[in-house]
C-alpha cells in the first residue's frame, strides 16, 4: 500500500485548551514555558542561570566516614541549584547513620555543587551500592569515580539545569495524535543520547505528580518517546505518536526534557498535542518544485558580503480527483484552519505511523514539517454529480 499524507492540527495545548503549570524555578519571567505553546519556535521557553532540577525520588548518596558504606536515600526534589543542595545537605545531617556535618552549595557563578564536611570523608560514585543507578551523581555532575582522601569535594562538571518539565491539564480526557516539539542548546547538549537527552511525552488519566518525572515513568498510561532530533540544521522537528498511529485520550499530559551537561544553554520552542486530518486511501498527487528556500543574495561585485538569510522548506501539493467528502476533511480543513496558524505536515504519513520509515529521515528531506499554509487554490469538481475535487496547497516551513 501507498504512504498516506497527513496534516496535525488543532492543538490540544494550546492556551485555551490547557492548565500548563512548571515545577519551581522552572521558566523565566522573559521566557516562560507559554512561549513554547506559541507556534513559533524562534521564541522560546528557558529556565533560569541557576537551573530547575527535578531529581527523581528514591536516588541515594553513598558516603564513607570511615566506619563503612552508608547509603543516604535522597526524597524527590524540584528547584533550583541553591534549593537542591539546602535538600541534600539537611537529609545528610538528618541520617542517623552518618556523624559529620555536612555542607552541600551551589556555586551559581560556577553552575558546580560542591559537598563538605568537618573531616575527610568519602563518596564512592563508583563503587558505592548505588554506583551503577538510583545515584544523585549525574543531576550535580559528579564523575562515576569515588572521592577519597578529602573534607571538600566539587563536581567535575558544571550543571545550570536538568530538565524542562511542564504538565498539561486539559480539564477532561481529550484525543489527539502527535506529539511536536523544536528544541535548542548549545554545542555541550548531547542530542539523541540515551542517557544524557532523553525527551518524553506522559499521558494519564490522574495527575501523578506536579514535579516528579519518575511516578510518570513508572505508571503512566501512556509512556512516549520523541523521535531523535535531526542532524540537519534546517529542520529540527521531533515527533511523538503512539502505535500505528494511533489517536491517544488523556486529561493530564507531561512534557519532560531531561538533560545531563554542562552547557548553559537548553531552550524548548515548540510543544504541541495535534489531531491528525487525512484520507484512508488517496495521497497527494504531486509534489513539485519541494526543495529549500534560500533568500540570502548571492555573493558578487554588488554583494561582497552578503548576510546569510535563514533557509527553509516549502511544499506545494496537489491533490487530484479526491473523493469530495475526504477532500472536505482533509484540503478544506487545512485552509479553514488559516494562513495565520501553524501545523504539521507528514507526505509518508502511514508508513511512519507503522514503522516503515523514520520520522527523523522524513524530517531531514523536508517531508516532515512545522509549517503554515501560504497559498491555496479554488476547488475544482469533476464527477458526473460532482463527487471529486482537486486542488493545491502551498506549506513553506516555520522555523
Amino acid at each position: 500500500m501507498m504512504a498516506l499524507t497527513a496534516f496535525f492540527m488543532n492543538d490540544r495545548f494550546s492556551y485555551e485548551e490547557t492548565i500548563a503549570t512548571v515545577g519551581p524555578n522552572g521558566e523565566t519571567t522573559t521566557a516562560p514555558l507559554t512561549n513554547a505553546l506559541d507556534d513559533r519556535p524562534r521564541i522560546v521557553w528557558q529556565t533560569p542561570p541557576d537551573g530547575y532540577f527535578s531529581v527523581d525520588v528514591s536516588q541515594y548518596l553513598d558516603i564513607n566516614e570511615g566506619g563503612g558504606e552508608v547509603s543516604v536515600k535522597l526524597p524527590h526534589m524540584a528547584g533550583n541549584g541553591g534549593a537542591i543542595a539546602a535538600l541534600i545537605q539537611t537529609t545528610l545531617n538528618s541520617s542517623a547513620s552518618l556523624s559529620l556535618a555536612y555542607t552541600v552549595a551551589y556555586n551559581s557563578a560556577l553552575a558546580r555543587f560542591s559537598i563538605g564536611a568537618g573531616s575527610s570523608f568519602s563518596i564512592l560514585f563508583a563503587t558505592g551500592t548505588h554506583g551503577a543507578s538510583d545515584t544523585v551523581r549525574p543531576w550535580l555532575g559528579f564523575s562515576k569515580t569515588d572521592l577519597s582522601g578529602s573534607s571538600s569535594y566539587e563536581a567535575q562538571e558544571r550543571r545550570y539545569g536538568t530538565d524542562h518539565w511542564a504538565l498539561f491539564d486539559l480539564g477532561e480526557a481529550k484525543g489527539f495524535t502527535l506529539g511536536a516539539c523544536i528544541l535548542d542548546g548549545g554545542d555541550g547538549v548531547n542530542w539523541n543520547d540515551s542517557a544524557d537527552s532523553v525527551v518524553m511525552l506522559y499521558g494519564n488519566a490522574s495527575n501523578l505528580s506536579s514535579t516528579d518525572r519518575a511516578p510518570w515513568q513508572a505508571s503512566a498510561s501512556k509512556k512516549l518517546d520523541f523521535s531523535p532530533r535531526s542532524s540537519e540544521e534546517q529542520n529540527y522537528l521531533q515527533v511523538a505518536f503512539d502505535t500505528a498511529g494511533a489517536s491517544m485520550s488523556y486529561r493530564y499530559w507531561v512534557f519532560s526534557w531531561r538533560y545531563f551537561d554542562s552547557d548553559p544553554y537548553h531552550a524548548v520552542g515548540l510543544i504541541k498535542g495535534l489531531t491528525k486530518h487525512a484520507s484512508s486511501s488517496r495521497q497527494v498527487t504531486q509534489l513539485r518544485k519541494h526543495g529549500l528556500i534560500d533568500t540570502t543574495p548571492a555573493l558578487g561585485v554588488n554583494s561582497y558580503y552578503p548576510s546569510q538569510h535563514m533557509q527553509y522548506w516549502r511544499a506545494p501539493l496537489s491533490f487530484d480527483n479526491w473523493e469530495a467528502s475526504d477532500y472536505r476533511s482533509v484540503v478544506t480543513e487545512v485552509v479553514r484552519e488559516g494562513k495565520h496558524a501553524g501545523l504539521c505536515w507528514s507526505l509518508r504519513w502511514s508508513k511512519i505511523a507503522d514503522g516503515t520509515y523514520a520520522a527523523k529521515d522524513d524530517v531531514a528531506h523536508g517531508l516532515f514539517l512545522w509549517c503554515a499554509l501560504q497559498k491555496y487554490s479554488q476547488d475544482d469538481y469533476g464527477g458526473a454529480a460532482s463527487d471529486f475535487l482537486s486542488g493545491e496547497l502551498v506549506l513553506e516551513q516555520v522555523r
